[in-house]
């Protein structure tokens, strides 16, 4: 798992060297441009009015498993990019948390009863609940199992694009989401939420960091690690 920031709007002529706050209070007073601190994007967050904060946009580099990238793909104002496996010659896995399911919700998840761990040379698993010592054990060989049949399928010349067929959820692969402010401020508003999947929020938890850098007079003032701001 990993993320980093690799564009963003910079202003030009009269905009040139402000910041990211800078330029949407600058453009929702019509170029009047003032330092206020972020005062007037807090307003027009407060009373909804939106429009000015679809002006900027914030562009991420993101490696995750296919599971949770497809999550991120369900946002529709975030526009992906996804590097493609049909020319990628060796595949990695993300590490796998298994947790038990919630007794009463169906979108949570409990504590954690093991791990599945892959690194460049080889696999591990490890239990928290000795209960549980087999089934990981057996998920670990059923990994290791379809990486070597897909080895096997590279190596017999058979096509990246069909073997990619027989790759898990837990594969690892790495997409660009370009969105504006307000696009990424939905994203934490449904992604920071205690009832999105913990992989996800790890994830969420970083652009939102990394916007809060970017907007720190904007985001020292909103709830966005506990979503429902908006």
């Amino acid at each position: 798992m990993n993320l980093q920031l690799v564009t963003k709007t910079q202003g030009v002529g009269k905009y040139e060297g402000f910041t990211s706050e800078e330029i949407v209070s600058a453009i929702a007073r019509h170029g009047v441009i003032k330092n206020d601190n972020g005062k007037l994007i807090r307003y027009l967050m407060k009373e909804h009015h939106w429009s000015p904060l679809d002006m900027i946009n914030f562009g991420f580099e993101v490696e995750t498993s296919r599971a949770i990238g497809l999550q991120w793909i369900r946002h529709k104002s975030i526009n992906p990019q996804e590097h493609s496996q049909r020319y990628s010659d060796r595949v990695l896995f993300e590490n796998i948390e298994l947790r038990l399911e919630h007794p009463t919700n169906r979108q949570s998840s409990t504590e954690a009863i093991g791990l599945v761990l892959h690194s460049q040379s080889d696999w591990e698993n490890s239990s928290c609940n000795p209960e549980f010592d087999e089934f990981l054990s057996d998920g670990l060989k059923l990994l290791k199992e379809i990486e070597r049949y897909y080895q096997r399928g590279i190596e017999k010349g058979i096509a990246k694009e069909c073997m990619r067929m027989f790759l898990p959820g837990c594969t690892t692969t790495t997409l660009n989401f370009n969105g504006t402010l307000r696009s990424w401020l939905a994203f934490l508003n449904v992604r920071c939420d205690h009832h999105a999947q913990k992989e996800i929020v790890e994830l969420a938890l970083l652009v939102g960091e990394t916007l809060e850098k970017e907007m720190p007079n904007v985001f020292s003032n909103i709830d966005w690690r506990n979503g429902m701001f908006m």
